[in-house]
């Protein structure tokens, strides 16, 4: 009997551990200069927003523009270890690099950000941006607002992972994952996990009842010249609290004499949590 009673306590505990490395923690830095987030999780830091402002110009001939704005990571995306720290480069458009180390309840680091079209150029300077993120704990946790703050909705499940701002009753900056049952863009299988979008969306103004819906289109050629065409959804209502929705993927195939073939991935439903800066 105590033999049996030693087992069950010790799957227990491998149990616990399990929960425990499952558990998310979210970092968020929100000023003026910049917005940017990671979650920790697993031992392991991702950034999941970067975003900020550039300096944009003409270079032949020289002249000023003026600001910008940018939006980096699509996705959360693994922070590695490379020379003087942790590291992650982003994808999309323009040429985005974070570096920043896990320090107590605090990401410290640094950002560069540039995207160039023939002589256009955009960037945020000489030298990079320095950074701080703090602990953001989900709503109900002890955690209250602060001035200015740019409130964030995160949250996580089997079937898609979402993060999203809600500023000036505008709902964006959405990012993610889902869980596809189709092949996605001109991918030759099915995926594990995929984008939400092929970058940040844009923000959508909030309708009645802080509803919202953001919509994009992608579409390209097979290697065997079929042409594919997805129509993608997210679609959602923002509450005090949580951000809850649906995301819904359609892709069509079309080869050359052949019948169209459908696939869809979704309704797939979704719930955020807002996030608060931690108490104490």
């Amino acid at each position: 009997m105590k033999t049996l009673v030693s087992m069950l306590v010790a799957i227990a505990m491998l149990f616990a551990a399990g929960s425990a490395q499952a558990e998310t923690t979210l970092y968020v830095g929100d000023v003026k200069e910049y917005a940017i987030a990671f979650k920790a999780e697993e031992a392991q830091l991702y950034v999941i927003e970067l975003a900020g402002t550039t300096d944009c110009y003409y270079t032949e001939p020289y002249e000023e523009l003026g600001p910008s704005g940018f939006s980096a990571f699509a996705a959360p995306t693994l922070m590695r270890s490379e020379g003087e720290g942790p590291r992650a480069y982003g994808s999309g458009r323009g040429n985005s690099r974070v570096r920043g180390r896990l320090e107590g309840d605090v990401v410290r680091g640094d950002f560069e950000y540039s995207e160039s079209e023939l002589s256009y150029h955009c960037d945020t300077g000489f030298g990079p941006t320095p950074f701080e993120a703090s602990r953001y704990e989900p709503v109900g946790s002890g955690g209250v607002p602060v001035s200015g703050e740019r409130p964030v909705y995160y949250g996580s499940d089997a079937s898609a992972e979402v993060f999203l701002r809600v500023i000036n009753g505008q709902a964006g900056g959405i990012r993610g994952t889902f869980v596809s049952r189709c092949r996605v863009a001109s991918s030759t299988k099915v995926p594990t996990r995929r984008t939400l979008f092929d970058g940040p969306s844009d923000f959508t103004k909030l309708g009645e009842g802080g509803s919202f819906e953001t919509k994009d289109v992608e579409e390209g050629w097979l290697r065997s010249g079929a042409h594919y065409k997805e129509k993608i959804s997210l679609a959602g209502s923002v509450t005090e609290d949580a951000v809850t929705g649906t995301y819904l993927r359609i892709r069509r195939t079309k080869a050359k004499g052949k019948p169209v073939r459908r696939c869809v991935t979704g309704p797939l439903p979704f719930s955020a949590a807002r996030y608060l800066p931690a108490a104490g």
